[in-house]
């Protein structure tokens, strides 16, 4: 399959996806979900790299998935802050059940016991790493990341494994790693302190875990943007030197990945679209 076809499948399960998430009420109280369309890429991967056809129950099962990522993220955007007015934070609340609900009746509707189990994994994973980095539970900056990157990608990585296609786990792991960093070091820029910079802070600072609790001060700042810039840059390696070893019969995805993640270097790309011919 080539690029182009791939975009275009991605376009249908967007395109589903969208009518799914569409609630006339919610929608007048709460910001419109976001859908991550790179994790629509990746999770296409395990038919397209295979050419297996890209069937109504691809689709279906794709965007179980994406579901159940927007209702953990929509659970995210909760807020304690009495300044929120307290329906839209119980909106929201009421919302992420609401996404998770849709998940569970499309799977229900395809009759896929197995992948329901495999996402349930992936469900207890991300909410133990989440509970773990805002309770400061790891003892070295490799097991924050190492919860970080769970946290990310447990969706993705037990889709990968259901299809028995686990040749994509640790790249596209690493990629949602990598997009989560930049995401962090933007809110470490604008002041919007979240689970993870409270525990790096702590972490860098050799803090207790009460003081991790508390708000990255601005002297803080400009060390912890260092240390994330060399995570980043750390990563991005990673996902460079995988790329390396993607087979040629995949030439579109090393240029997805490619384009998908600011700041990795595109000087193979010349090559890349050759191979795509």
């Amino acid at each position: 399959m080539k690029f182009i076809d791939c975009n275009h499948q991605a376009n249908i399960i967007h395109q589903y996806i969208e009518e799914q998430l569409h609630h006339s009420y919610l929608k007048e109280y709460i910001d419109q979900p976001y859908i991550d369309r790179d994790r629509i890429y990746f999770l296409l991967l395990p038919f397209v790299s295979e050419g297996r056809a890209i069937s109504k129950e691809v689709v279906q099962w794709i965007s179980t998935a994406m579901l159940l990522q927007i209702a953990l993220d929509t659970h995210e955007k909760v807020t304690i802050s009495e300044r929120d007015p307290l329906k839209e934070r119980q909106l929201t609340v009421l919302a992420g059940v609401y996404f998770s609900s849709l998940y569970y009746k499309i799977l229900a509707e395809t009759d896929d016991v197995e992948l329901i189990s495999n996402l349930a994994k992936a469900i207890k994973e991300i909410n133990e790493s989440k509970i773990s980095i805002y309770k400061d539970e790891h003892k070295n900056l490799d097991e924050l990341i190492k919860k970080l990157k769970t946290r990310e990608s447990a969706i993705i990585s037990n889709f990968f494994r259901f299809f028995e296609d686990d040749q994509w786990i640790e790249i596209a792991e690493d990629a949602l790693l990598y997009k989560k960093l930049v995401q962090e070091k933007v809110s470490l820029r604008h002041s919007q302190n979240t689970s993870f910079i409270n525990a790096f802070s702590a972490l860098s600072n050799h803090a207790d875990q009460k003081e991790s609790a508390l708000h990255v001060t601005k002297d803080e700042t400009g060390h912890l943007l260092t240390q994330i810039d060399e995570l980043i840059e750390r990563t991005k390696r990673s996902v460079q030197s995988q790329l390396e070893t993607i087979e040629p019969v995949a030439p579109y995805f090393k240029k997805l990945i490619v384009e998908l993640l600011p700041y990795v270097e595109p000087e193979p790309m010349t090559k890349l679209y050759a191979e795509e011919g």
